[in-house]
């Protein structure tokens, strides 16, 4: 068991205290070994000494499991045959009671019993290193690590979750090419409308006033969505610095910019909020969920339609909701809403100038702000967005192994 530990322990790259645990524990086996070999004269002295080296080995052995169990990641000792002898903490905690159970029946993946089937049969084959999916007890990317332990036929199985890296390694890769999209469709309009201009067409005055209109919305359109990335970029790289706010007065202050473009396009305003309500937040942050929200009931809301906006001021958060009679929202397309580049209806986003990333922008102030957001709609009858933001924020510890839904 000490070869097994100690083995372990060097493959998980534990500290020198947790090594010399376990040379402390090999020392107090090999003595009470010497000791045994000798019963035969044992005298009484020798009975109290091979019983004070028992009780060495308790103690040793139940402070080794002790530090297996402040390992934080899984690990499974199992003998040649693949039957777990041991497990930690961690481990139990993934898969249950495991020993006793061969170790295709705990994670039920064959390739990782193929492993344990290469190091336990080739001699010059004393570790494998691999990283897989494992689909039970939960679906999760794994780097596995499978040891054999010393001289002995025993195995270590060593697991580390490696789901939420590779999970933010897929969105980095989906928000590169979705910037490198995004930037270059007005680009390539630019170019070919500039080159178009240069190649004559800047002589025929309506046409030139055409392409040249066209050059300008795309620009606006590329300062919009440098502006939105630069937006989201300080959000992720700054911690938010939060003060008292009246969120009314937050809110009518957004309201009082948007007031022309509202009654452009003839819609009505009901507002339902306290004389006043404080909460402690970014001002400048809360004031931009504001603006996009009520910006995208604007946008998609039909003439003559209505704007609600309502502020309640709860005893452990303020909850705000804005909605609209417009368009609405599929319900398949409500899941991604909240993703940044997605868009519910993408050419009426496009045309009215949407960069596909507002509703991420709010998403990420919020959740920042220790809050929520969540959206009801339904498809041609409108939509309403809510958010609340909490009056004290929460510390939260999330399981290493662990919706924007609305709070029971």
């Amino acid at each position: 068991m000490n070869t097994t530990v100690l083995a372990v322990a060097t493959a998980c790259g534990l500290s020198t205290v947790l090594l010399i645990a376990c040379l402390v524990q090999q020392e107090a086996i090999q003595r009470l070994r010497r000791a045994t070999r000798t019963a035969a004269s044992r005298s009484s002295d020798q009975q109290r000494e091979i019983m004070q080296l028992q009780e060495d080995v308790v103690r040793s052995r139940t402070r080794v499991n002790a530090l297996l169990d402040a390992i934080p990641d899984p690990v499974l000792l199992l003998d040649g045959g693949g039957t777990c002898l041991a497990s930690n903490q961690s481990a139990r905690r993934l898969f249950g009671p495991a020993e006793g159970r061969r170790i295709i029946e705990i994670t039920q993946s064959a390739v990782l019993n193929n492993m344990l089937r290469i190091v336990s049969e080739q001699t010059d084959q004393v570790q494998e290193d691999r990283e897989l999916m494992l689909q039970h007890p939960t679906n999760m990317t794994v780097s596995v690590t499978v040891a054999r332990l010393g001289p002995s036929d025993d195995i270590a199985v060593i697991l580390q979750d490696r789901t939420e890296l590779r999970r933010l390694e897929t969105v980095r890769r989906d928000f590169v090419a979705n910037v490198s999209h995004e930037l270059r469709t007005p680009l390539t309009s630019v170019k070919a409308m500039a080159e178009t201009l240069m190649d004559g067409a800047l002589h025929d005055e309506s046409v030139a006033k055409r392409f040249l209109k066209t050059i300008v919305t795309d620009t606006d359109r590329l300062v919009r969505l440098t502006a939105d990335l630069l937006a989201l970029s300080r959000i992720e790289s700054y911690e938010v610095e939060k003060v008292p706010v009246d969120l009314v007065a937050l809110i009518r202050d957004i309201m009082s910019r948007l007031r022309s473009s509202i009654k452009a396009s003839g819609l009505t305003l009901d507002v339902r909020m306290p004389r006043a309500c404080f909460v402690d937040c970014s001002e400048d942050e809360i004031g931009q969920v504001m603006l996009n929200l009520l910006e995208n009931a604007i946008k998609y809301s039909l003439d003559g339609g209505k704007i609600t906006i309502s502020v309640e001021d709860g005893q452990e958060e303020v909850l705000v909701a804005v909605a609209d009679t417009g368009i609405g929202i599929l319900q398949q397309d409500i899941p991604r809403i909240f993703e940044r580049f997605y868009r519910a209806d993408k050419a009426r986003s496009r045309a009215s100038g949407g960069t596909g990333l507002g509703l991420s922008i709010v998403k990420h102030i919020v959740e920042r702000h220790g809050g929520r957001v969540w959206v009801e709609s339904v498809y041609n009858h409108g939509s309403c967005f809510h958010f609340a933001l909490p009056k004290e924020m929460e510390s939260t510890d999330e399981s290493p192994f662990g919706s924007m839904a609305p709070k029971a």
